[in-house]
């Protein structure tokens, strides 16, 4: 797994959801849905990684939500533990970084017209990862724009975001322009199925983004809980499983 592939996955995990609450961890893509005042998401999630060359990585991916106002809220992202088996490298683990994402909704989606829901997220990404192999060491900033619309019976959400990405004492990096699209509909009262689209511009110079999709399964028990599954490729020839669960309340 390459630099840019590793910077990607601890700086992109920011996901789509089912419930009222706008992020949990079955894909990329976040919604423009935020809960109530109060409302609280817990997600976590193993996911397994293959490149090119064979090489494996592990990652634990957890994440805490919480509805500050009916209209604001907050995620807390914490990345506890990364296992990499490079297939032409020494093996390497350790603690990854934390990301914190406070999001305001701007627009309310109107089902009477066009006009999509808008929310204004700003994510900082907090350098505590304990291996250089798998963070930079420095602060990252990434604004984004989430504009989400339900259409019919299916929900389409796009993300427009850019990642200020802070250089290394060792390595110019750059700003990243980041974006993803999903698309998601319910076909029974607890199955959804998603499809999303996603992709970054280059942080190394010389170097090509990344542009991928995957597809998704999202079944829930009840109203607190639902469990996932989620398959993943992208044009640096990563696959990518991710299975885990969310609880609401």
């Amino acid at each position: 797994m390459n630099y840019l592939i590793r910077l990607f996955t601890i700086t992109g995990f920011a996901l789509a959801a089912t419930g009222s609450l706008h992020a949990d961890l079955v894909l990329e893509t976040e919604t423009a849905e935020l809960g109530e005042k109060g409302d609280s998401l817990i997600s976590a999630a193993l996911q397994f990684e293959r490149d090119k060359d064979g090489g494996t990585a592990y990652f634990t991916v957890n994440q805490y939500e919480y509805g500050i106002t009916s209209r604001a809220e907050i995620l807390i992202e914490p990345f506890f533990y990364e296992w990499d088996r490079p297939k032409d490298g020494p093996s390497y683990s350790g603690v990854g970084d934390l990301e914190i994402t406070p999001s305001y909704m701007m627009v309310l989606d109107d089902p009477n017209s066009w006009v999509p829901a808008a929310v204004a997220a700003f994510k900082l990404k907090v350098p505590t990862a304990t291996n250089r192999d798998i963070g930079t060491g420095e602060f990252d900033y990434q604004p984004y724009i989430i504009i989400g619309k339900k259409i019919g019976p299916w929900i389409c959400n796009w993300n427009i975001g850019y990642d200020f990405v802070t250089s290394t004492k060792t390595e110019d990096l750059k700003d990243q322009f980041i974006y993803d699209f999903s698309i998601q509909r319910n076909v029974t009262e607890n199955l959804g199925l998603y499809a999303e689209v996603f992709g970054n511009t280059s942080a190394v110079s010389g170097e090509n983004g990344t542009f991928g999709g995957a597809i998704a399964a999202e079944y829930k028990f009840n109203e607190n809980w639902n469990v996932y599954t989620s398959l993943g490729y992208d044009t640096d020839k990563v696959m990518t499983l991710r299975s885990g669960f969310n609880f609401e309340f």
